[in-house]
């Protein structure tokens, strides 16, 4: 394993996308299956497969006592270290030796499996110790990074897709559709050394990438009413449902399996004896079934198993909106199709509005629009009839229409306190989006959240601090916000060379992960459409609306 470490800190080091992908692949060409599959567990910080239901039950503390008494250092020490290094698995590296035994990266993988095996605190110290005291320092800094998720070298999914077929002598466009269908990352490799492919195909109980929606303003060719449909862009969280013979589970987009944080879609979605798999959302609901705003359910976030009292003041439901299996993949068919046989399930549906080809399409969206947000509904999604679904890809197939202009998901990278009567919390914002593996600023924010939520923010804004720039606050970017805001404007303020006009915070999202973050293409995208409207000027301008 001592290769992979040594190639991981080379890719941390670069900012070139290319020269990741092919760090990686002159890495990964070489390995055997088992080496593969360790690594790909590492790279991508995944430990156990997707299909696996078992978690490595290993926190921060256990880490700390296991690395404490495998390396003879106290456990003070390494929290001073990690303190002065800003990340437990960098502090740890020279608290163990460089030289000496390695540890076979062929029993990566068995090792996240045994500490997955054992249920007690002590079994797992003893998996733990054992391991560390047969490492370096490099290799335990990126085993305890695995099993925190927490590897941040620039590499996201698609990174270590193109890596694959680097690797492998593959077509990237292949590994990529395969990799939709494969969410486990030594399942793909393994695929992609036996050039194998084709064999990738949906599996009730493995998640398929999520087709996405782009943002309408962000889409230059014009709306087809006589192809379009509309539904009511529903507010709450994205999630997969997979049945099959009435055993069903759940997966939320970003954060995986949460089959027992929501039993009563369990409930009602279990008489359904077919093998099927569902698009939908989970939004929290009056004890009518009518739409609650997100906020409400954020209540039911993070909660592996909500008590009875959870259920009862914050119901959830599962609303369907697309199917992408009945007893066969439906991936290929058109919408009409999949909608079609969606309709003929006992499931509660979004429901569909066709366009008049005969009328103007923007009065019609006008109408549509207003008509959701009655309802408690954020917005609009306008669907192409005849497309397929494309998963893990975003295109013009589906197009999102919310307003103030537009919102963007943003991930916090510094935060201040505020002033008056929020001059003890951390109440002022800035974020960034992503430029290909680098996130770039792009405002700042600090209105919108509630005394509450900034509270909360706080705490752990303060957890995440790497350090201190005058009374700034420099924070490893794990929060996204949802960022509203009136429009776009050319900045030198920011490294993204954009300023958001009168940002204001919609919510946190705490359903997404900091790779779900917008890119700044889209930022750009809606830039243009602004100045084709002639709403906005291309010359950089720097004004109070840089926020």
């Amino acid at each position: 394993m001592r290769r992979l470490a040594q190639t991981l800190d080379a890719v941390k080091a670069t900012r070139s996308r290319t020269e990741k992908v092919s760090l990686l692949a002159a890495f990964l060409a070489g390995l055997t299956e088992a080496e593969l599959d360790g690594a790909a567990r590492v790279i991508v910080a995944a430990p156990l497969r997707v299909s696996d239901q078992r978690t490595p039950g290993v926190g921060w503390a256990l880490l700390l006592e296991a690395a404490a008494a495998a390396s003879g250092r106290t456990e003070h020490e390494l929290m001073l270290a990690t303190r002065a290094a800003g990340d437990f698995g960098e502090a740890l590296e020279p608290a163990f030796p460089l030289t000496g035994a390695t540890f076979p990266l062929a029993q990566v993988a068995p090792f996240f499996e045994a500490l997955a095996a054992v249920g007690d605190r002590p079994s797992k110290l003893a998996v733990l110790k054992d391991t560390f005291r047969k490492a370096t320092g490099g290799e335990v800094k990126y085993l305890v990074k695995a099993l925190l998720g927490e590897l941040r070298i620039g590499v996201q999914r698609s990174t270590f897709d193109d890596a694959l077929a680097k690797a492998f002598e593959l077509e990237p466009a292949a590994v990529r559709a395969a990799s939709a269908l494969t969410p486990d990352a030594g399942v793909l490799a393994a695929l992609a050394r036996n050039r194998a492919l084709e064999s990738a195909s949906v599996v009730v109980g493995n998640v398929v990438a999520f087709m996405l929606a782009t943002p309408a303003e962000a889409v230059k060719e014009p709306i087809d009413p006589a192809l379009t449909i509309v539904e009511d862009k529903l507010d709450g969280v994205r999630v997969q449902a997979h049945v099959r013979d009435g055993v069903v589970r759940l997966f939320a987009r970003g954060t995986g399996e949460v089959t027992a944080s929501f039993p009563e879609v369990v409930t009602t979605l279990a008489p359904l004896q077919r093998s099927l798999i569902l698009d939908g959302e989970v939004i929290a609901v009056t004890k009518d079934g009518s739409p609650r705003p997100f906020q409400a359910l954020q209540a039911r976030l993070g909660r592996s198993s909500p008590s009875a009292a959870d259920r009862q003041d914050t119901p959830v439901a599962f609303v369907a909106f697309d199917l992408l299996h009945d007893e066969r993949p439906l991936l290929d068919r058109p919408f009409t199709e999949r909608r079609a046989s969606l309709e003929a399930l006992p499931v509660r549906t979004n429901p569909i509005h066709p366009l008049d080809p005969a009328q103007p399409v923007e009065p019609q969206l006008d109408v549509l629009f207003h008509a959701a947000r009655s309802r408690g509904h954020e917005g609009l999604m306008l669907k192409r009839t005849d497309a397929t679904y494309d998963a893990g890809k975003r295109g013009s197939a589906w197009r999102k229409v919310k307003r103030a202009l537009a919102t963007l998901d943003v991930v916090i990278t510094r935060a201040e306190p505020g002033h008056g009567k929020r001059a003890g919390v951390l109440s002022d914002y800035t974020f960034a989006v992503w430029r290909n593996d680098t996130l770039v600023e792009i405002g700042k924010a600090y209105s919108g959240l509630t005394d509450a939520e900034i509270a909360l923010l706080t705490v752990r804004l303060e957890r995440l601090t790497l350090g201190h720039h005058g009374h700034q606050r420099l924070v490893r970017p794990e929060i996204v916000l949802e960022v509203a805001f009136d429009g776009l404007q050319p900045s030198t303020r920011h490294d993204s060379g954009f300023a958001l006009r009168f940002p204001r915070i919609a919510r946190i999202r705490d359903d997404k992960q900091p790779q779900d973050a917008d890119r700044i293409d889209t930022v750009r995208a809606l830039f243009e459409a602004q100045v084709r409207s002639g709403h906005r000027e291309r010359d950089a301008q720097l004004s109070l609306f840089d926020g």
